[in-house]
């Protein structure tokens, strides 16, 4: 992982959890999704508000137009479905910021990707191709666009396999 105290870095939560906002000097930003999916590391230490109180760690929310551009992109690419809610506004704030973003989720990897975010990975060794998903019914191979659950013709629940690269 690239780390420098000049740059802006967005984390996910696989960030807090590897301890990487902890061990460095740089300014990390986040937002509140994500604090609320790492709160039990501040009840146990108290850790990550020592880092907002030391303004190690700031605390942004994306606009609404970021978080709509970000969707759109993602329903697009098929991710939308994988990924939460602190996934889609951890993405934003790094498009609004322009800004590296740290994390270990395909998902979110392969949205940043289409987004052109440039991408930090911790513990994985991140994606190798980005990756358009569809779904489609087993039961008569009929491909639905990501949003789609049920087949039109048979009513079979679709699965989800990737259309090679996005294009």
């Amino acid at each position: 992982m690239q780390s420098s105290a000049s740059k802006k870095l967005v984390i996910d939560a696989s960030a807090f959890y590897s301890g990487i906002p902890f061990l460095t000097l740089s300014v990390y930003y986040t937002t509140n999704s994500i604090l609320s999916e790492v709160k039990h590391i501040n009840r146990r230490y108290g850790a990550i508000e020592f880092l907002i109180d030391s303004g190690k760690l700031k605390i942004l929310e994306p606009t609404k137009e970021f978080l709509d551009h970000v969707i759109t992109i993602a329903k697009k690419t098929g991710d939308y479905q994988r990924l939460s809610n602190a996934d889609l506004s951890i993405l934003a704030l790094a498009l609004q910021l322009n800004s590296m973003l740290i994390s270990d989720d395909y998902a979110v990897q392969n949205t940043a990707t289409v987004l052109k975010i440039p991408v930090g990975t911790i513990a994985t060794k991140g994606i190798t191709k980005v990756r358009r998903w569809i779904n489609f019914c087993s039961a008569c191979n009929k491909a639905y666009g990501p949003n789609i659950k049920q087949c039109g013709l048979c009513g079979n629940n679709l699965r989800s396999r990737f259309k090679n690269s996005f294009v």
